[in-house]
């Protein structure tokens, strides 16, 4: 089965620009300076286990603060690796590590590819991150802002995702009907819950961390290039 969507958006971290080191790394760094010694793929499966509890939580309760969604992932994270006792210290501590550290951005292998393709055949794209207020930035440093018809920053719009209305603010953008568009990401939670929730289509870079319910209309690839198998 092929789509052909009005609009396409994209998460952007892990999906179609990863760092050097990546950010689950500087996670993993992080923690180990502050004395969380844990092995990398550990923190790996618990960030991804967390943005998963996490999404199905304010699904459930319908608060999409972007605070909210960070309170409780940090609090997620660290139940997932066993940390116990004080935590908000820690987690400021984290925060501050990981805004203090500046890597280089590098394409995920495969998304200039994928955008190429898209671009020559026509699609309005979009981004749609759960950010802190520098996707645009971020996007100019790997050239790739000019593929876009607009991105949406969740700092900067006030909105987070697993939020419905956050994807429903690229609809409205775009004028189309959440059927006639398709998202692609990484996070089974954030990315492919909210998705899902907001009437979108979806195609989820998959991992071997989280075992995720089956849903329709949802496509699941290794490799982001592989969204092409399901874009006409």
């Amino acid at each position: 089965m092929k789509l052909k969507p009005k609009l396409i958006t994209f998460d952007f971290g892990d999906t179609l620009v990863s760092s050097d080191p990546p950010y689950l790394t500087r996670i993993w760094m992080g923690l180990n300076k502050l004395g969380v010694k844990r092995k990398k793929r550990d923190v790996e499966s618990a960030y991804h286990c967390a943005d998963l509890f996490v999404s199905r939580k304010l699904l459930r309760e319908s608060d999409f603060a972007p605070e909210m969604y960070q309170r409780n992932l940090g609090d997620a994270l660290l139940d997932q690796l066993g940390v116990r006792g004080e935590r908000e210290k820690l987690l400021k501590e984290l925060t501050d590590f990981l805004v203090g550290f500046r890597p280089e951005r590098v394409m995920v292998p495969g998304a200039k590819f994928l955008l190429q393709q898209l671009k020559k055949r026509g699609y309005v794209m979009g981004i749609i991150s759960n950010n802190d207020g520098r996707t645009g930035e971020k996007c100019r440093a790997v050239g790739i802002e000019h593929y876009f018809s607009f991105i949406l920053d969740s700092t900067l719009e006030g909105m987070c995702k697993p939020d419905p209305d956050f994807f429903g603010k690229a609809f409205k953008l775009a004028g189309v009907k959440p059927g006639d568009t398709l998202h692609i990401g990484d996070l089974w939670g954030s990315d492919i819950l909210g998705a899902r929730k907001a009437g979108m289509w979806a195609v989820w870079i998959e991992n071997n961390y989280v075992k995720p319910e089956k849903l329709k209309k949802v496509f699941k690839v290794k490799r982001i290039r592989q969204a092409l198998n399901y874009i006409e």
